[in-house]
């Protein structure tokens, strides 16, 4: 029960850094085009930084998806732990 419990934090906290990574991603797209001047841009630099975003938010969603996985796996077996009764030998 107590390691289910961990594996669940520690899942809850993975999907917290996961939405802060999308949050970045998303911050980081907002300055890029903020940041865009009137005068001489390059466009090269500029598409690779799209690119580099682009890419950040995707594994950032991905691992949140991983993240709530893990997540609902450690409810379902904390609540299988729990229905079996709690081992007083452990």
């Amino acid at each position: 029960m107590l390691v289910s419990a961990i594996a669940n934090f520690q899942a809850i906290g993975a999907q917290h850094r996961a939405g802060m990574a999308m949050m970045n991603a998303s911050n980081n797209m907002m300055s890029g085009v903020r940041n865009i001047g009137a005068g001489e841009t390059n466009f090269n630099a500029l598409h690779q930084q799209d690119v580099k975003n682009d890419t950040d938010m995707a594994k950032a969603q991905f691992m949140y998806q991983v993240a709530s996985a893990w997540k609902k796996h450690t409810e379902a077996q904390m609540k299988k732990e729990l229905n079996k009764g709690l081992d007083y030998k452990a």
